[in-house]
């Protein structure tokens, strides 16, 4: 029966048809607190930023950095989706810590949600940076028998972030009430240190998993230069770093 109710969420209400369970209500709230926060947030910006706007300035640059690293070109158009996932997660995950509040991320159709919301954003970026015979093409390339391969890639990464976002909460959720049990004085603060250690380490796992494959649909639909053209490219951009030379200057002169 424990391991029924920590898989199965708890029916709070109907409206007709559909059931609304403890997972569904605990995301309302969650998306109402990060819509307020963000909107507060929003307004407060000021030229010399307070404690909780470096906070933020640090979360966006850091998004920011692993985009540019692992997409370079055109990765600021992944950043409002990218971050917005990061965080929700992340205090999805820390919403264990709240007494009575059971983390969606627990739920089995919260991680699968989160999972298809990716699987659907990698073909839409695809298709917005080629359209869709180009991003179709790829899967095909460099043979046609290439397509099964991929399609069995696509499907096992949808469920390879579900199962990976939920086994990890899960199995943390189910060590500590166990913990919790046999040592209930000693537990609760390691404990407590533990699950926030977990809710932003698997925030993080999901937001790289995310980008990976983002890239891959992206890089994809870009089409490739010749190497002169990139030896070009790349002198280019060593002497706009080192600045005007010698003969610049005696030029001008």
């Amino acid at each position: 029966m424990g391991i029924e109710e920590e898989l199965v969420p708890s029916v709070l209400f109907t409206m007709g048809p559909l059931q609304i369970t403890s997972t569904v209500v605990t995301t309302w709230f969650i998306v109402a607190f990060l819509g307020v926060l963000s909107y507060l947030m929003g307004r407060s910006l000021e030229v010399r930023p307070g404690i909780s706007q470096n906070i933020l300035e640090w979360v966006v640059e850091s998004i920011d950095g692993l985009l540019q690293k692992m997409i370079g070109r055109d990765s600021r158009l992944l950043l409002p989706f990218v971050g917005t996932l990061a965080i929700f997660i992340t205090v999805a995950n820390l919403t264990d810590l709240i007494p009575g509040v059971k983390a969606p991320t627990t739920d089995l159709n919260t991680p699968l949600a989160l999972a298809l919301i990716v699987f659907g954003s990698v073909h839409y970026y695809g298709i917005r940076h080629r359209g869709l015979l180009g991003h179709l093409k790829h899967y095909v390339e460099p043979i046609f028998l290439m397509l099964p391969i991929e399609v069995v890639g696509e499907l096992a990464r949808t469920l390879s972030l579900t199962l990976r976002l939920f086994g990890n909460m899960l199995g943390e959720e189910i060590v500590v009430s166990v913990l919790f049990l046999v040592l209930p004085l000693l537990v609760p603060v390691p404990m407590m240190i533990f699950g926030i250690f977990t809710g932003f380490i698997q925030a993080y796992i999901f937001t790289i998993l995310t980008i990976t494959y983002l890239a891959g649909a992206v890089r994809a639909s870009q089409p490739k230069q010749p190497p002169r053209a990139r030896r070009a490219m790349s002198k280019g951009r060593q002497q706009e770093e080192q600045g005007p030379g010698p003969s610049s200057f005696s030029i001008a002169r």
